[in-house]
């Protein structure tokens, strides 16, 4: 991967990446909060999304690293996904919701970017260094299939 990419924490304070091939977005069309957190942790344990909250004002931008924080960590948040033919794209809380009430919404908007991972199971971890405003990005095979 390397530290080409920099990424965004969205307007509402959550770092989003998702797989569209496995991701089914669609809740209901007058979905409830609870409705909404129960499908993303389901989507989540199926290796479909990755959701974590840094808050709107705690992330000035999250870089894409080939390797972890190595100074001591404040915050982090880790999870396991597969990539399909779709690839892994960053996206935002508010399309997320989209697609959660429009059956024919998907989970990626036009200005979503798409990372270069290979398919397979990959290991995501989000971390801030104390005190450091950015957030450093991990992506690596997992050796989960």
């Amino acid at each position: 991967m390397g530290d080409a990419a920099v990424l965004r924490v969205d307007e509402d304070g959550f770092f989003c990446l998702v797989a569209p091939d496995a991701y089914r977005g669609f809740v209901d069309e007058d979905w409830e909060f609870d409705q909404l957190l129960t499908h993303f942790v389901a989507q989540m344990n199926a290796g479909s999304l990755f959701v974590a909250y840094p808050g709107p004002d705690d992330a000035d931008a999250v870089v894409v690293a080939d390797a972890g924080v190595e100074d001591s960590v404040s915050r982090e948040a880790a999870g396991v996904m597969h990539v399909g033919p779709g690839g892994l794209w960053s996206t935002d809380y508010t399309q997320l919701t989209m697609a959660a009430q429009f059956d024919d919404e998907g989970p990626t908007a036009p200005d979503s970017i798409r990372l270069p991972v290979a398919e397979g199971w990959h290991r995501v971890c989000l971390r801030q260094a104390d005190g450091d405003s950015r957030y450093t990005l991990t992506i690596s095979p997992s050796g989960d299939e």
